[in-house]
């Protein structure tokens, strides 16, 4: 009785290995595909960490709200790839391209031929988003694989597409502030405009307003009427482009707090 109960455990034990043996193949196939790689914090760190969750699969940017102003032309974004199955002892070329639709495509270059390097399954690659040639408007593209030229396969479904997304754009609500927030400054800033908080983003490196109010050094630009004297210094140099104030097609303005203090 006991040898047949341990016949019947031993060939148990072999189907279920068998069978799991059976999934692998069917779930990693021959080796040597790839997948792209997200990162946790989607950039706002220095070093990536990289996982391979779908929901980190994605590229979202507003160049709007960054301290260089329009010189920011591009953006460097780090791709991270993983490749199934066991490494080889040589470098495989990676190519990639994009699918994008017609209006407000997103455009995406590769400044350089990418590889993966021999005895690895994973490396990370740079790109460039350029910025957006309009403003206010959302411009998509699809990161994806170039097969044809690739020494890879495709691996999961999930995996293969990387979806970019940006704009160029500066609201109230973007900024961190609201219409009422902005009148209790009104005094130091005059009306809101666009082209005015795009001024002061790039002048202070304040992408966000509230925290800027809550540096130290807030106080002493407004009392000590460095808007005013800031602007008119740019105004006095011919070669710096007009600050125009979207609502009345005139330059920006700040109060002349001298005449007050």
């Amino acid at each position: 009785m006991k040898k047949i109960i341990y016949v019947i455990v031993v060939s148990w034990v072999t189907l279920f290995w068998q069978a799991c043996e059976k999934y692998e193949m069917v779930q990693y196939g021959e080796g040597g595909e790839i997948n792209f790689m997200g990162d946790y914090y989607r950039g706002q760190k220095t070093k990536p960490w990289w996982v391979d969750e779908v929901q980190y699969l994605n590229y979202e940017k507003n160049f709007g709200l960054n301290t260089l102003g329009d010189s920011l032309i591009f953006d460097t974004l780090q791709i991270g790839v993983k490749v199934m199955g066991i490494p080889v002892n040589h470098p495989r070329k990676v190519v990639f391209t994009t699918r994008a639709p017609k209006q407000h495509a997103l455009e995406v270059i590769f400044p350089e031929e990418y590889y993966v390097p021999a005895d690895t399954g994973v490396a990370v690659f740079k790109v460039l988003v350029k910025r957006p040639a309009e403003r206010n408007a959302v411009y998509t593209a699809d990161l994806v694989f170039d097969y044809a030229r690739s020494d890879f396969k495709a691996g999961t479904d999930e995996r293969q597409v990387f979806p970019l997304k940006a704009r160029d754009e500066v609201t109230m609500e973007l900024w961190g502030i609201t219409e009422e927030e902005w009148e209790y400054y009104g005094i130091f800033f005059g009306d809101y405009s666009e082209t005015k908080a795009r001024f002061l983003i790039t002048a202070f490196g304040c992408v966000s307003f509230n925290d800027w109010t809550m540096e130290d050094e807030f106080m002493e630009i407004v009392f000590g009427n460095t808007l005013y004297d800031m602007l008119e210094e740019y105004k006095s140099d011919p070669s710096n482009p007009p600050l125009i104030d979207e609502h009345t097609g005139e330059w920006i303005e700040f109060p002349d707090l001298s005449e007050i203090l």
